[in-house]
């Protein structure tokens, strides 16, 4: 009843915090749906952002190449009329060269490969030049890294673009810019945290770099070839760079299908870039409102469930273990059923009250008329004792007045047992020891002649006995006594002398042992009348009530009897090596 409130209060607090969390699943899942598009969003941006500081970190290049661009693609159609005039085309190009602008040198070249126009008006065999041959394959404008293109050592980044004239081709316009010009500039925002720009054309070659010319490649990814570069204008991605390490890529363009710029940024810098504070936020939404409604179910449990639940056992539990004084619950505020639960218990515990009431009324009333009972048995039986010990006197023979003796013996046995029911606060058990007690100092008392000094001694165990078998081994005990007296003497040098024990042998298991000296016969030979063994019989009878194993050891020195019988039904005698050892030595004391 008191564990019942305690498994349904934990069972109860599961199914609900379960519940709970059924309930907030849906809302959870439509958070962290949210969470991720908000996080993909903020991602998306923030690689946008990425992006953005590439192309804005590359805006000096881009307006660089365009710039060349033009011009080749202006030339192109200004050299058309004095195409075929070498002096006249070699003082165009020198003027060009000679005007505001960063390039240093000018070509007109021939389908061929060789220079009959150029701004410093020297021929040259550029058959064999990168630049060269990627205007020849692509016959669009290109650009390319060239060395020592006039003599002097120098790197110059050359931008080529065809002449034609009605579809047929007649030249290419080729243009110098000092290479020590063209490296990227990047914002000083971005300076020391290892952050690099790479500017690769369309045929993979790397045109600037903000890094010198042969770490440039290191920067750049792995597992992408740098002729499709071009192909990946506005992607970002995490990739190997060729140095080994894994860097952060964002490419945009320069100019569509021709240059890119490749910004590689080192992983750690990238994600400290792309950070955003309202996606750590929306990250950490699902798990506040988890914890908030985790919070809330908890608070609800408490006051709604845990409270009265726990309210309700401690009233039980106090109603199991007696207390009486204030039985009543009384909850506050509780919920309906609570309510309701709240009411059948003290509905409970007004009708058990009363019915323990009334069982406490009827157990005293039976009580006292047992004892009334007992009371009036035993007076009963002592009057008819009374009336044979008046028979007894008026008998004219010994026979008669023994016959009457004994029978007064019984009957007086059977009225102790009664006297000791009746004064015994356990009505429902019997003490062996102050029973047997009784039993001695009254049968005693009747059978020993009087002036004869007779010691009985005691030892006697207390164990708790049925009325059933109270009455049984009182009728035993009373039939022994009789019989120890019977055969008493007076040894030698001694006094008559009768030894009472009752001991636990084994668990729940009893011995009863009566001894009785021998020697010079108490009793004058004519009070001796031999009986009909109606007593032997009858400590027999009572021996197989109890259930019990009688046997009896005659010596020169005395005569023993002795009962073993189970106190509770079941029990197990000891076993024959520790009764032997337990014979042996109740002999050698004999």
């Amino acid at each position: 009843m008191i564990a019942m409130p305690r498994r349904l209060a934990g069972g109860l607090f599961l199914r609900l915090a379960a519940l709970m969390t059924f309930a907030l699943l849906p809302l959870g899942l439509i958070a962290l749906y949210q969470t991720n598009a908000v996080v993909d969003e903020a991602t998306r941006l923030s690689h946008a952002s990425l992006l953005d500081r590439t192309e804005r970190a590359a805006a000096r290049e881009r307006k660089l190449l365009q710039r060349a661009g033009g011009a080749t693609e202006g030339l192109a159609a200004a050299i058309l009329p004095v195409a075929e005039d070498s002096r006249g085309c070699s003082a165009l190009l020198r003027a060009f060269t000679e005007g505001p602008n960063p390039f240093t040198f000018a070509a007109f070249v021939t389908p061929n490969g060789q220079v009959d126009c150029a701004s410093d008006g020297q021929a040259r065999d550029m058959s064999g030049n990168w630049l060269y041959l990627k205007v020849r394959q692509t016959s669009q404008l290109s650009f390319a890294l060239g060395r020592d293109l006039l003599g002097e050592g120098r790197s110059y980044l050359l931008a080529a673009s065809p002449v034609q004239r009605d579809g047929i081709l007649l030249g290419y316009i080729a243009i110098a810019i000092p290479h020590k010009v063209t490296p990227i500039q990047p914002g000083t925002d971005i300076r020391g945290e290892g952050i690099e720009f790479v500017t690769v054309d369309a045929q993979g070659e790397i045109l600037s770099a903000t890094l010198p010319g042969p770490e440039a490649p290191e920067v750049l990814p792995v597992s992408v070839p740098r002729r499709d570069l071009v192909n990946r204008v506005g992607d970002t991605f995490f990739e190997d760079a060729r140095s080994g390490s894994e860097r952060f890529f964002a490419v945009t363009e320069i100019l569509p299908g021709q240059v890119v710029v490749v910004g590689s940024w080192p992983v750690e810098d990238a994600i400290l870039a792309a950070r955003n504070p309202a996606s750590l936020m929306t990250v950490a939404f699902p798990v506040l409102m988890w914890l908030a409604g985790v919070c809330v179910a908890i608070l609800g449990l408490q006051q709604l469930v845990i409270r009265p639940l726990s309210a309700l056992r401690k009233a039980m539990r106090r109603y199991a273990l007696g207390e009486r004084e204030d039985p009543k619950l009384e909850l506050k505020n509780p919920p309906r059923e609570f309510e309701e639960a709240q009411q059948s218990f003290n509905r409970m515990v007004a009708i058990l009250s009363e019915a323990e009431r009334r069982r406490e009324l009827d157990l005293e009333e039976k009580t006292i008329l047992l004892r009334e009972v007992h009371h009036r048995v035993k007076n009963n039986l002592q009057l008819v004792a009374s009336i044979m010990n008046m028979q007894a006197r008026s008998a004219h023979t010994p026979e008669a007045r023994r016959m009457l003796s004994q029978l007064q013996r019984r009957v007086r046995g059977l009225a102790t047992i009664h006297r000791h029911l009746n004064t015994n606060p356990d009505i429902t058990t019997v003490d062996s020891r102050e029973l047997i007690r009784e039993l001695i100092s009254e049968i005693g008392a009747m059978n020993v002649r009087a002036g004869q000094e007779v010691a009985i001694q005691t030892d006697l165990a207390e164990i708790p006995l049925s009325q059933d078998q109270g009455v049984t081994l009182s009728m035993l005990v009373s039939e022994a006594m009789t019989n120890a007296v019977k055969h008493l003497g007076i040894p030698e040098g001694g006094r008559p002398e009768i030894q009472v024990n009752l001991r636990e042998t084994a668990e729940n298991w009893l011995e009863l042992e009566i001894i009785n000296t021998r020697g010079r016969p108490l009793q004058h030979p004519e009070e001796h009348i031999a009986g009909g063994g109606i007593g032997a019989r009858l400590m027999m009878a009572f021996a197989a009530q109890l259930e019990g194993d009688a046997r009896t050891l005659e010596t020169e020195d005395s005569f023993v009897y002795r009962l073993g019988f189970p106190a509770v039904a079941g029990a197990a005698p000891p076993d024959e090596t520790q009764k032997e050892q337990d014979e042996d030595a109740a002999e050698s004391a004999a």
